[in-house]
C-alpha cells in the first residue's frame, strides 16, 4: 500500500478502502502477488485520476488484469482504450472492458493492434454518430472480410469522416458516383439543424 500511495499522491487516511479492494482482487485469484496488484493500481489510478473510488478502482484492476491474463494485453494500454471508450461513447468501464474482451475473442486483435485502434479511433468513430457496438461490428466485418489490420479500417473511417466534411470536389464526384447528390444532404442537415 506504501508504493500504492506514492504512486498515487493518496492520502493515509483514504488507503483502508483501497486496500480492501486490493485483498478482494487477490482473494479473486487475479493478479500474481500483492505488489503486482498495487501496481496495476497505481497505473489505472494515475491513468484515470482523482475521482476514482475504491469500488471502480476494483472493478477496473480486476478487468485489466483478466484482459492481460486472458490476451497478453498491457495493463496500462488495456486502461487507455477503455478510457477512451468511456470518453467516446459514455460506457461504463465494464462495458468498455466486455467489448474489448468480445473484440479480442472474434479475431479483433490478430496483429496485437486493437487497443491501439481503440484509442486512436473511438473518436472518429463518434463523430460520424456511431456508437461502440457499431465501431466494433464495423472492425470485426472488415476483419472477417479479409483486412489483414483493423487499424486500416478505423484509418479508413477517420479519412472518410475528414473527407466527408471538407466538402472538395473530389469528395462531391465520389457521392456522385454513389448516386448521392452532396448539396442535397447539406440543405437536408441544414433544415434539421435549424429545425432543432
Amino acid at each position: 500500500m506504501n508504493d500504492f500511495a506514492a504512486s498515487t499522491g493518496t492520502a493515509t487516511d483514504e488507503l483502508a478502502a483501497y486496500e480492501d479492494a486490493m485483498i478482494n482482487i487477490y482473494n479473486n485469484n487475479f493478479g500474481e502477488s500483492f505488489e503486482d496488484i498495487a501496481a496495476s493500481m497505481g497505473q489505472i489510478k494515475q491513468i484515470m485520476g482523482e475521482g476514482l473510488g475504491a469500488d471502480e478502482l476494483e472493478k477496473m484492476t480486476t478487468n485489466a488484469l483478466m484482459l492481460r491474463d486472458t490476451f497478453d494485453f498491457d495493463v496500462s494500454e488495456s486502461v487507455r482504450a477503455a478510457n477512451s471508450l468511456m470518453d467516446q461513447f459514455g460506457l461504463s468501464a465494464d462495458e468498455a472492458y466486455n467489448l474489448i474482451a468480445q473484440g479480442a475473442q472474434n479475431g479483433l486483435n490478430q496483429n496485437g493492434d486493437l487497443l491501439d485502434v481503440l484509442n486512436e479511433y473511438s473518436v472518429q468513430f463518434s463523430m460520424m454518430g456511431y456508437d461502440a457496438e457499431d465501431m466494433f461490428n464495423m472492425l470485426s466485418n472488415g476483419a472477417e472480410n479479409g483486412t489483414w489490420s483493423v487499424d486500416k479500417l478505423g484509418d479508413a473511417m477517420k479519412e472518410f469522416n475528414i473527407r466527408t466534411k471538407d466538402g472538395s470536389q473530389t469528395t462531391e464526384e465520389a457521392f456522385q458516383k454513389l448516386g448521392i447528390v452532396v448539396s442535397d444532404i447539406f440543405c437536408k442537415g441544414a433544415k434539421i439543424f435549424l429545425a432543432i
